[in-house]
């Protein structure tokens, strides 16, 4: 970087106003920060060589209200900094503590709003990474996704396999785990991992998820196939888009049959070999 740029740089991240600290570590320094009398903001520093300056670029391109709206992108001498605008609200996680498990309704309608926001990440060519209860913000007019620390642009190539272990337990796919390369169905995956923590009110690594997800009385048997197969361990046996996976939710096209003439419930199966692969539950 040159001079002038670093000065410049330098000049703007002291502008802002440190409101309070979210969160620090590995990843990075989270904070809510002012400027100017204007705010609040979310500022994200990031470690260069953690840094995806194509994800955030990217992201600015995108219009939808569900996502966040970035603000500034400066680089620093030891950090990448991302200013986005910050969303009043709550975390799914603590929505579901508080009030209990989703209705079904309810869940679907949730399930739309977040696939909203995820199907424009993967129109423009991200794939998120870290779809879970701390990373969607529940609104007065919604769901809103946050925290693209880990996202990154789906590759261009097909085969290989993700190389750095990322991702919140029981929420992201073996190939998260190295076993293969991130996609926009490793998103998928997530999102029914999410619809089932939302109906049964438990982490998907918690003892009594299995159960819950298993009772006709919490989880219909459509919904737990439209989740089984979401939750496949080969992303060729999941839903294939986010539209895809909304629509077989709402009921709006049936869930397909796999080649022996049994349908889609079979996957469940599929999805408890997540477990073995990786080595704990997920």
């Amino acid at each position: 970087m040159e001079d002038k740029q670093v000065m410049h740089a330098m000049s703007l991240d002291d502008a802002y106003h440190v409101e309070r600290v979210l969160a620090r570590g590995a990843g990075g320094v989270t904070e809510i920060v002012s400027i100017g009398g204007t705010g609040p903001f979310v500022r994200k520093k990031i470690p260069l060589q953690l840094a995806r300056r194509n994800v955030w670029s990217t992201l600015g391109e995108c219009s939808g209200s569900r996502l966040p709206h970035v603000e500034a992108t400066y680089e620093l001498p030891d950090c990448f900094v991302v200013v986005v605008d910050y969303v009043e609200g709550d975390p799914l996680e603590d929505v579901v503590s508080r009030r209990g498990r989703f209705a079904l309704h309810d869940a679907i309608a949730l399930m739309g709003q977040i696939g909203e926001a995820v199907g424009e990440l993967h129109a423009h060519g991200i794939v998120h990474r870290d779809l879970s209860p701390k990373n969607i913000i529940i609104a007065a007019d919604g769901a809103h996704i946050i925290d693209l620390g880990i996202a990154r642009m789906r590759a261009e190539h097909t085969g290989g396999h993700d190389t750095t272990i990322l991702g919140t337990w029981g929420f992201a796919p073996a190939e998260q785990y190295g076993f293969a390369q991130t996609d926009d169905r490793s998103d998928i995956y997530s999102m029914g991992r999410l619809l089932g923590y939302a109906l049964t009110g438990c982490y998907p690594t918690d003892s009594e998820y299995e159960r819950l997800l298993d009772d006709d009385t919490v989880v219909d048997a459509h919904t737990r196939a439209v989740i089984a197969r979401a939750c496949a361990l080969e992303p060729s046996a999941r839903q294939q888009t986010v539209g895809q996976f909304v629509d077989e939710l709402s009921g709006k096209t049936p869930i397909p049959e796999s080649e022996d003439g049994t349908d889609s419930r079979m996957a469940r199966d599929a999805a408890a070999d997540t477990r073995e692969t990786t080595g704990g539950s997920t």
